[in-house]
């Protein structure tokens, strides 16, 4: 049986891999400078030097064939006759300070090459050397192994039965899904109102390769109405391996739900769930060095060992599965789950695993070649967090905060420091003579960024010959803060600004990305086809284009599938929330906040613009009503306290509840109150956010393209935290509850074309007497259902 083909790294690298974790060894160079470098050494070997010798040679294992192919970096002939296969490696790390396990890896790359050369010529000898460039010093050290065709035979033979059974693994599995993936059906007796257009609709996108922009409310059901129709597609061989991304750890529980009711269906995949390192990560304080941590020393000797057993025991691979397994065979489970999702079908983890620059799964979207779909749940928080992932500050304090840490012994890497402190010298000197605390430019700031690279090469080798170091954490962590900013610095163009922020403390220097939408689509485009899709994407078109849709991209809307009598929208439009206002308005605002939550016994949520704005209006509502127990969201909670808060929303309550929240926090969407935990919630103002200097070089920026400043930076993010702060009302065709609009600025035409469609039965009260009788009536109704 033909099982296709492997590059020779690929197998190489997966069979032989040996060693530690370890993060201070990792390259810094692009494959880009890699490649450069490789030239350079090729060229300077001579006329008889033959670089880039493409070779390949179909074997046998087992009666199955497999096809070897890659491309020596050289082959020449030495002084004496004997032909040489050459390996070229480049990196930061000085040959004396590599381990033995890293360049036997190389060596045995160099001897696939050297056995599929010398098969081909019919040689009985060969020699394999490694090349190996140093870059910051440029060093070229060469090392050099003879072996016999016999040596090489033996080698291959081991290689190629290790490897076979990984592949025969993987090709058995491929089938075992596919067939039952072709027989799957939907994992509930109907579909809900909305549901079968929506997987429709998914269906044909993923079929014919574009990208799908959603709006579906909460409840439709966008998860498995997602899912579904991708496993049909993907069993059906259109795709090979399903990426679902999302912003909360509370929608990835979801995707895992949808994936066990597929399975008790009939699916036959394989998923697995990937969590951050720091929160998944065995210690109390992360540390990726062989030295400080177990699991990282000699991962990569029982790495295969312990795939082999998750592989043929799970199916649905959790968070809780690789722990399981991770302290099983003593692996870190952060770098188990990277390596188990080659093997998987459905991929389930944060937006950065795509997206950012930094963190992305260079496994998979370095050199895709395989078909990928992408589904991009609550894609609406996407905007910001694009924003963030390809923008990067350096501050100031961090590299002077190494600096007092580390030995003065170290004078080389205190001259980069310094360096690197005089050009924030020179920008601080002249914020204080020009009088400025905030200033922007187009341009990068080129002085200093050739200043990081030279502190980079230098920190790389001093991670290097320096384990254990005082000031290693220190130094890790402006190293990391360094190296983000130069990957920003290299996709630089006029879709950035560059800031210099002057604080009493600090100076801070950040490459701020305006619009990454040329960047979102060009990680889009590594997959074969995309679903992004959200409860709130209204317009469409503004999310299309700042997503990176492009025009060619479908966009598709589903009506609500609650009945509108279920919910009721009131617009207090005698509030006024402007900033102006706000003082003269409070008690306004704790008044109609008091007519909602008396209304009926039971849970509500109230949400404000600012925290400060909360703390007026939460203690003046406290005052004045004491008898009502009130929640406040803190500014700092940790995962326990966000809990314990929700848990206070419980079902059936005998008294009422209400709590205090910002709108875009982490209350505001994402959170699942089902039922009567909560029946009500009351949004203050329009939701924009506050005015900065970042915000308006957005807005500025899209005057510019669109003459769509305002909408863009201001007003439809502003829009989007109401509507998801609204969604968390009826979260159920059972449910029932209202909506307390609390803004003048909602009835302007501006918001109202804003309104999704089943928010077109707002109805206005223009004081108090009218609210108090509107949720009168609406109560009053729902209790003859």
């Amino acid at each position: 049986m033909d099982r296709g083909k492997i590059s020779v790294r690929e197998i190489v690298e997966f069979t032989l891999r040996r060693g530690d974790i370890d993060s201070r060894h990792v390259s810094n160079h692009t494959a880009q400078e890699g490649a450069r470098l490789h030239r350079k050494l090729q060229k300077a070997a001579g006329e008889d030097y033959a670089k880039e010798v493409s070779l390949k040679r179909t074997m046998t294992v087992q009666e199955d064939s497999l096809t070897i192919e890659g491309r020596a970096d050289g082959i020449f002939c030495d002084e004496t006759g004997e032909t040489v296969i050459d390996e070229i490696k480049t990196s930061e790390v000085h040959f004396e300070d590599l381990s033995e396990d890293q360049l036997e890896l190389f060596f045995f790359q160099g001897m696939v090459y050297g056995y599929l050369y010398a098969f081909q010529e019919q040689l009985t000898e060969i020699a394999v050397q490694v090349t190996y460039y140093q870059t910051t010093e440029e060093v070229i050290t060469r090392t050099r192994r003879e072996f016999t065709m016999t040596d090489l035979q033996l080698f291959m033979d081991h290689l190629l039965t290790e490897y076979h059974k990984w592949l025969v693994f993987q090709d058995d599995w491929r089938r075992v899904r596919n067939t039952a993936l072709t027989k799957l059906t939907f994992p509930y007796e109907t579909f809900r109102k909305g549901q079968r257009e929506l997987a429709a609709a998914a269906y044909k996108t993923l079929k014919t390769s574009r990208r799908l922009f959603v709006e579906a409310s909460t409840g439709t059901g966008k998860t498995i109405s997602t899912l579904f129709p991708a496993l049909k597609a993907m069993g059906e061989a259109d795709g090979d391996r399903c990426f679902y991304l999302t912003a909360k750890t509370i929608t990835r529980q979801v995707a895992e739900d949808a994936l066990k009711a597929l399975a008790k269906n009939g699916s036959q995949t394989k998923s697995v769930t990937l969590t951050a390192k720091d929160k998944i990560c065995f210690l109390e304080e992360r540390n990726c060095t062989p030295e400080h941590c177990p699991y990282a020393k000699g991962y990569y000797n029982r790495i295969n060992e312990g795939l082999w057993d998750l592989l043929h025991h799970e199916n649905q691979i959790t968070r809780e599965v690789i722990e399981h397994y991770g302290k099983k065979h003593e692996l870190c489970p952060f770098e188990l789950s990277l390596d188990v999702s080659l093997f998987c079908d459905v991929i389930i983890g944060d937006y950065n695993y795509l997206f950012d620059p930094t963190v992305y799964l260079r496994r998979f979207f370095e050199e895709p070649k395989e078909d990928y779909y992408f589904l991009i749940d609550e894609a609406h928080n996407l905007v910001s967090r694009s924003r963030e992932m390809y923008s990067a500050t350096l501050s100031r304090n961090s590299g002077n905060a190494f600096q007092e840490k580390l030995p003065k012994s170290f004078r080389g890497l205190h001259r980069r420091l310094n360096q690197i402190d005089n050009e924030f010298e020179l920008l601080q000197q002249r914020s204080i003579e020009e009088d400025w605390r905030f200033k922007h430019q187009s341009l990068m700031p080129e002085s200093l960024i050739n200043r990081l690279y030279g502190f980079s090469e230098k920190m790389k080798e001093w991670l290097a010959a320096n384990p254990g170091n005082p000031a290693e954490e220190t130094g890790l962590a402006y190293y990391f803060e360094v190296q983000a900013f130069l990957r920003i610095s290299e996709i630089y163009d006029d879709h950035f600004e560059t800031t210099i922020e002057r604080t009493y403390t600090d100076l801070k220097i950040k490459l701020f990305c305006i619009a990454p939408a040329p960047f979102l689509d060009q990680m889009l485009a590594k997959g074969k086809s995309a679903l992004l899709f959200s409860a709130s994407f209204t317009p469409l078109a503004y999310y299309q284009d700042v997503l990176g849709g492009g025009k060619e991209a479908l966009r598709y809307k589903l009506p609500s599938p609650f009945p509108p009598e279920h919910q009721r929208i009131l617009v207090a439009d005698y509030i006024e929330t402007t900033y102006r206002k706000r003082q003269a308005s409070l008690p306004l605002v704790v008044d109609a906040i008091y007519q909602m939550v008396t209304g009926k016994t039971g849970n509500y949520l109230v949400f404000f613009p600012s925290y400060q704005y909360l703390d007026e209006v939460a203690s003046l509502f406290a005052s004045n009503h004491p008898e009502i127990t009130c929640l406040i969201q803190d500014t700092q909670m940790v995962e326990e306290e966000r809990e314990a808060f929700l848990a206070r929303f419980e079902a059936n309550p005998i008294e009422t509840l209400v709590g205090f929240c910002v709108l875009g926090g982490i209350f505001s969407e994402g959170i699942d109150l089902k039922g009567d935990r909560l029946i009500g919630t009351a949004i203050v103002g329009v939701g924009l956010p506050q005015m900065n200097h970042e915000q308006d070089l957005i807005k500025n920026y899209f005057d510019d393209a669109q003459g769509k400043g305002f909408e863009y930076a201001y007003q439809l993010p502003g829009m989007n935290k109401v509507l998801q702060a609204a969604g968390r009302v009826i979260r159920d065709v059972s449910d029932f509850g209202v909506v307390l609009l609390l803004d003048q600025r909602f009835i302007s035409p501006r918001y109202q074309k804003l309104f999704p469609q089943h928010w077109r039965h707002a109805r206005l009260v223009h004081g108090t007497q009218q609210l108090q009788a509107e949720l009168a009536d609406f109560w009053r109704t729902q209790n003859t259902v």
